[in-house]
């Protein structure tokens, strides 16, 4: 069986809603719960945070042309403040993902020139980040004066698509089930390309407008050229917070 991470927010509905391949086990987990598995060889891969590419990306391969990326917006990555961006310092970080929480102390510190505590409570913090379906919830309770997409900061920085997440695969397996990998990604295509056929004539029923809007136009599943040129981006930005272990030129295919 090939072990497949997945994060369990309404994000990777499209990826594996249409999956139908009998060596697949699906594992469910948040997004750093599922690099934690990567790491430790409990999964064979996974979509999850683009960052550990860069953490460690001597040990994996990327599955080319799928990503889970913004547009201009992501609508599900926020930053809810009490305060303006430029006057926070006690700042709460969900613990969920890699990737935001270097980018929003990059923004932070960098782009708005804040000092920032981190705290371990959301009541005692001017601003939080939340992600995935903790932030659609928290964006429907309308509790903060200032609500900041992530990805539109990306944009409005670097006029290029943010990357939250890739697929990758640890290289020691990938010689072993390239056939299943092979056949998996084209099962992942299938899976978007039917999702998004039965989304446009009206075969989903969301609760809210919001959820139309947030596939259609926010949430992105392609890796193109221009999503590599923001992966270099982020790669300089992860470097200024930690040592990189990935020495291979972005990027080193699966396939």
């Amino acid at each position: 069986m090939l072990r497949i991470g997945k994060v369990y927010y309404l994000n990777t509905l499209p990826l594996f809603e249409f999956i139908d391949c009998e060596f697949v086990e699906i594992v469910e987990g948040s997004p750093s719960e599922l690099v934690h598995l990567l790491r430790k060889g409990e999964i064979d891969g996974g979509i999850v945070s683009s960052v550990e590419y860069f953490l460690n990306g001597d040990n994996y391969c990327v599955l080319p042309d799928i990503s889970i990326s913004s547009k201009k917006r992501i609508c599900s990555v926020m930053i809810f403040s009490k305060k303006p961006l430029w006057e926070v310092n006690k700042f709460f970080i969900t613990p969920e993902s890699l990737t935001s929480r270097i980018f929003s102390l990059y923004l932070l510190s960098y782009i708005y020139g804040v000092r920032i505590e981190e705290v371990k409570s959301k009541e005692e913090a001017d601003a939080i980040l939340l992600i995935g379906d903790d932030a659609l919830s928290e964006i429907h309770k309308g509790r903060y004066p200032f609500v900041y997409d992530l990805a539109e900061e990306w944009y409005r920085i670097f006029k290029l698509p943010f990357i939250f997440a890739l697929f990758l695969f640890r290289k020691d397996i990938v010689k072993s089930r390239h056939r299943e990998i092979h056949i998996f990604k084209e099962q992942l295509i299938y899976s978007i390309s039917k999702f998004y056929n039965k989304l446009r004539k009206g075969e989903f029923s969301f609760n809210s407008d919001y959820m139309e809007k947030y596939f259609l136009s926010c949430i992105d599943y392609t890796f193109t050229d221009e999503h590599k040129k923001s992966l270099f981006k982020l790669k300089d930005i992860v470097g200024l917070f930690q040592p990189l272990k990935e020495k291979n030129p972005l990027c080193t295919w699966c396939l």
